[in-house]
């Protein structure tokens, strides 16, 4: 299979640490087997062919399952492979496990990750849209709502946000942290755990082959 991304665009990192997440645990080879091929986004190679053959929308990450079978949309995309894949689980174990770890990414992608992203554009964009400090302004206030719901979760020790080990959310969160450093954009100081904690994902080896040191 083959997926297609875009360097630093936080909805294929999410998928990208997905993957390594998932064949982190395994010694005798991966258990998620993908080869990337690089679009690139600040040139706008998305919104070209061939790209557009794989997805109308003009967007990354795209999963080639095999020639001209295309799947879009980072979260099916990471459902699908689950699916193949479901040991060792990254979608939790229980039904309830299950509905938490989705409620929890949920939370992560639509007030984390969407207005970081957004927010990071409107400030910072790595592909040469002029500054919006009303877009800014919008979308920088809607952030705290979820990064408190989070900060507030992880003060129990937990070292993942969804307890004891690394689910989806994680990958979700720590890809929407990573555009926003990669952009210069400062989340202040009212979140010491959240911020505690994307210093020790960051640090996990399998993140590092994404995220680089």
């Amino acid at each position: 299979m083959k997926l297609f991304i875009g360097p630093g665009a936080p909805s294929a990192t999410r998928v990208r640490l997905y993957v390594a997440e998932k064949n982190a645990v395994e010694a005798t080879g991966p258990v998620v087997s993908v080869t990337e091929v690089i679009v690139d986004v600040q040139r706008g190679h998305q919104h070209q062919e061939p790209h557009l053959s794989r997805n109308a929308a003009g967007k990354v990450p795209v999963l080639e399952i095999e020639p001209g079978v295309f799947l879009s949309e980072s979260l099916a995309i990471i459902e699908y492979l689950e699916e193949c894949s479901p040991e060792p689980s990254m979608l939790g174990r229980t039904t309830l496990e299950r509905a938490r770890v989705r409620e929890l990414d949920r939370i992560a992608e639509l007030r984390v990750l969407l207005p970081l992203a957004r927010l990071a554009h409107a400030v910072n964009s790595p592909t040469a849209r002029r500054p919006d400090p009303s877009l800014a302004e919008h979308y920088g206030s809607m952030l705290p709502v979820g990064l408190r719901h989070i900060d507030g979760l992880l003060r129990d020790g937990r070292p993942f946000i969804a307890g004891d080990r690394p689910t989806i959310v994680d990958c979700t969160l720590g890809a929407a942290l990573d555009f926003g450093r990669w952009r210069g954009v400062a989340l202040g100081e009212d979140y010491v755990e959240v911020m505690a904690w994307y210093e020790r994902y960051r640090a996990r080896a399998a993140v590092r082959q994404v995220l680089g040191a």
